[in-house]
């Protein structure tokens, strides 16, 4: 193995990729505990639809840097990806139809892992 758990056989552009997702990945994880803080922190509680979105993108995020720590399997790791996003696109839309009742800092941080993720996908597309 070399740095970053990444499997040493891979090709150089291989690794460079795979180095580039994991730090994408640590991110958008970031991006998430952010928002699963200020959901905790907010003043008046989420919409459950909201908390539902990111309570599963939370999970999802870590189970998407795991998998990539461990694998190089570039197919299930772009299909995981995918279904990231969909959460991702979820807790964005629970967020405009909530509009002003959510805190701000819900709000920010919800779009910042949104567009996290979406600039990944779309590196590995």
């Amino acid at each position: 193995m070399r740095a970053g758990n990444v499997p040493a056989f891979l090709p150089l552009e291989n690794l460079m990729q795979m180095n580039q997702v994991q730090d994408s990945l640590k991110r958008i994880e970031q991006c998430a505990d952010q928002a699963t803080s200020a959901m905790q922190n907010a003043s008046s509680q989420p919409p459950e639809a909201l908390r539902r979105c990111i309570d599963d993108m939370h999970a999802q995020a870590r189970e998407v840097r795991d998998m990539a720590q461990q694998s190089a399997d570039q197919g299930q790791l772009t299909s995981r990806i995918d279904r990231l996003e969909q959460t991702g696109d979820q807790a964005k839309r629970a967020c405009q139809q909530a509009g002003s009742s959510v805190d701000p800092q819900l709000q920010q941080a919800v779009m910042k892992a949104h567009d996290e993720i979406a600039s990944l996908k779309k590196q590995l597309h």
